[in-house]
């Protein structure tokens, strides 16, 4: 799945829209525009593909169609089809196009960032513009937009384009408020996707990061790097460092450190072996880096750790 993004600070700019409705066959003409479309499936199905991929648009379903790749209706459609459509431009062609990943990582941290060239392709519509940049910032300030996909059983998005068309026939006294009425309905649509999918992906990323801590609990005592993490659970490096630090609220690289010095004051107390010895055992790759590690999380060096403990006595009253 692709998604578009872009700043919803700025509001969409309307072209053109308008229904189709068609009560005998039906293919869409093979072509390639300048501008954006959204399309929703009011009525029959729509059998419409876009650059390799098929889509089959029911009762209640859209389609985004990117400018400057090409779309064609790949079947004929049945009987009584309907749906509507809006021709857009997005001002200053600043967008982008993510991936799934990019989506899960946005979902995560819950902003956008655009300097990260593994999440997100950037592109601009005519290919030929070069470089250029979306401000950083909360995934709230952009317009979420899946390629495909179902819209709600409240009926909301159908209702804001019935105005959008209404507003787009009628003689208006400011220009804006097309543009007002397509705003609203793709902010509706992102905020559906939004609140559909962001907590289905909150549910799921919890099994798969308790999974992750009990992995480091047993294992804290081999040597292992992130990167070495990451592909056990099949991660990019960056996104589990990120996912991780959302879901526990510490750096994975710290969490690491905390559970093998915490096991490494259990061996300091209870058991005879040497600091270095004791450094190997917990997973550490010398004794100057554990004694580095131990100094930062517990404020003394192992060995005043271990002095300081073992004169202390339990009594019992």
């Amino acid at each position: 799945m692709r998604y578009l993004l872009c700043e919803n600070a700025n509001q969409l700019q309307h072209v053109s829209s308008g229904q189709l409705l068609s009560e005998g066959r039906f293919i869409h003409p093979r072509r390639k525009l300048d501008t954006w479309v959204l399309i929703i499936c009011t009525k029959g199905k729509l059998h419409i593909a876009q650059d390799d991929r098929r889509y089959t648009l029911a009762e209640n379903q859209y389609l985004i169609l990117f400018a400057g790749h090409e779309h064609f209706g790949f079947m004929e459609s049945g009987e009584g089809l309907s749906y509507y459509w809006c021709h857009f431009r997005i001002p200053e062609d600043r967008y982008s196009i993510a991936n799934n990943s990019a989506l899960a990582m946005i979902f995560d941290t819950k902003t956008v960032d655009f300097d990260a060239p593994f999440l997100l392709n950037k592109m601009n519509y005519d290919g030929g513009r070069g470089d250029f940049n979306i401000t950083e910032g909360h995934f709230s300030q952009y317009y979420i937009l899946p390629e495909y996909g179902d819209l709600s059983a409240n009926g909301r998005a159908v209702l804001i384009f019935r105005q959008l068309l209404d507003l787009a026939r009628k003689d208006c006294y400011s220009a804006m408020l097309p543009n007002c009425a397509l705003s609203l309905l793709c902010l509706e649509i992102s905020q559906e996707f939004v609140e559909s999918h962001f907590q289905r992906h909150s549910r799921e990323l919890k099994p798969k990061m308790e999974k992750i801590i009990e992995w480091i609990r047993v294992n804290y005592n081999l040597r292992f790097t992130l990167e070495e993490l990451a592909r056990i659970f099949t991660y990019n490096p960056d996104y589990l460092s990120t996912a991780f630090r959302r879901y526990t609220g510490m750096p994975l690289m710290r969490y690491i450190s905390i559970v093998r010095i915490a096991n490494a004051k259990k061996l300091l107390l209870n058991t005879g072996g040497s600091v270095k010895e004791i450094a190997g055992q917990v997973g550490f790759d010398d004794e100057k880096t554990f004694m580095k590690r131990f100094k930062q999380l517990e404020d003394i060096t192992p060995s005043t750790y271990r002095n300081a403990f073992n004169r202390t006595k339990i009594v019992k009253e």
